[in-house]
């Protein structure tokens, strides 16, 4: 019997701790978004700026700044917000790395395409084969 109420006081006190120490789920999502910053807007950035600044067009940029980071393979939770904040997260990135090779019109072409390859980020499992 005594086995018995010890294990369960470990086992209430293993719950407790884990809820005590998980964090929230608006603190989830923030860390989500700070990871998504920097693994795919600060390259998407870099990347979209070198492109830039050897001439290619704002599309071979877009394209170029695609196929070298991991938007191309992440999974964006299906929030709007978090791909609008990634986006402006990454615009002011590439304003202050080269906005001076950027246009407005290129920036909304820009910004267009950043959303489309969200919405895929968002919607991945229908764009993989099962």
């Amino acid at each position: 019997m005594y086995i018995i109420k010890k294990e369960a006081f470990i086992i209430i006190l293993v719950l407790l701790l884990s809820f005590f120490f998980q964090p929230s789920i608006s603190q989830a999502v923030e860390l989500d978004l700070t990871s998504a910053q920097n693994a795919v807007g600060k390259r998407f950035a870099s990347k979209f700026c070198e492109a830039k600044e050897k001439g290619f067009t704002s599309e071979s940029s877009s394209e170029f700044a695609l196929n070298n980071t991991y938007l191309k393979f992440v999974a964006f939770p299906e929030d709007e917000r978090f791909v609008e904040d990634l986006w402006k997260f990454t615009i002011e990135r590439i304003r202050k790395d080269c906005g001076n090779y950027l246009t407005m019109d290129e920036e909304s072409n820009l910004r267009d395409f950043f959303e489309e390859e969200g919405e895929i980020a968002s919607n991945r499992d229908l764009y993989l084969p099962h």
